[in-house]
């Protein structure tokens, strides 16, 4: 199951943000519903300011963009994607914020214009899915599905993000430097927790419901234990509550770089639309 939200009053939250400064990657799995707002998918925030922050929006009346936005308060620089989102069907949305400078939005892996004008936030103390909150209170509220929020620490590449869109699970693209990763139901299950190993869990306001999941390849399971041993987890646990590649049996414990994507083991997991 992924998370659907009704474009009014609900939202996940946590009361600081997992990222202060770039380079910052935002991404997420959406099914929107609609394309006569601004809504906002992923955001971190300073909610004492006019609208500072970076942020994951999808522009309705721009044509159906996606947009990776910095905000200063209340002065914006905004990179719009060249694809069009479409609506009531599962579709991969990025941004990437390379600097205070430099930012990037995309649509199912393919690369919008990069922006340049220079904004730096500051202050930054709220991570949302599903609404922005600045000083003037919760806007921006989005409607419809969402699934696989993401926050790396780094610049992914391209080539990274066509991966994701094309169904890899965050956790085989740069994992050492996830900031939070909340994949909102498929084998995780029905809860917000954060599975980067960073212990960024959301709180649900509003009372969201559940839709149907994207099918995303996850890492390969384990091997099956011995027949006297205890049953080992789908995810092992790992600095937290985080999946590990290494120390693991039938896994490959190293990180390896191929096609330009730097990947965790291997990359022929299952995908499951759950």
């Amino acid at each position: 199951m992924a998370r659907t939200f009704n474009g009014t009053s609900q939202r996940l939250r946590r009361d600081s943000a997992v990222v202060l400064q770039p380079p910052v990657t935002l991404a997420a799995w959406v099914h929107p519903v609609r394309d006569s707002a601004y809504e906002d998918v992923l955001g971190l925030c300073n909610l004492s300011q006019n609208h500072s922050g970076y942020f994951l929006q999808l522009r309705g009346p721009d044509g159906m963009r996606a947009a990776a936005v910095t905000a200063r308060q209340g002065a914006f620089a905004i990179a719009r994607s060249n694809a069009s989102y479409a609506l009531h069907q599962w579709q991969h949305v990025a941004g990437v914020f390379s600097a205070v400078d430099r930012r990037r939005a995309y649509v199912n892996g393919q690369p919008g214009s990069e922006d340049t004008a220079a904004k730096t936030p500051a202050g930054l103390n709220r991570t949302t899915v599903g609404a922005w909150e600045s000083s003037a209170g919760v806007t921006a509220y989005f409607s419809g599905g969402v699934a696989e929020v993401v926050v790396w620490d780094v610049a992914l590449t391209d080539a990274e993000i066509l991966a994701l869109a094309q169904g890899d699970s965050p956790l085989l693209v740069r994992p050492e430097s996830l900031r939070g990763y909340w994949p909102l139901g498929g084998d995780f299950g029905e809860n917000d927790a954060d599975w980067s190993g960073q212990g960024n869990d959301l709180t649900a306001e509003g009372g969201p419901g559940w839709m149907t999941h994207p099918a995303i390849h996850y890492p390969e399971p384990p091997s099956p234990p011995p027949a006297d041993g205890p049953p080992l987890p789908r995810f092992p646990l790992a600095a937290g509550r985080a999946w590990s590649a290494g120390g693991v049996v039938g896994r490959v414990a190293r990180h390896t770089v191929g096609a330009g994507v730097h990947v965790a083991g291997s990359r022929a997991g299952l995908a499951r639309n759950l």
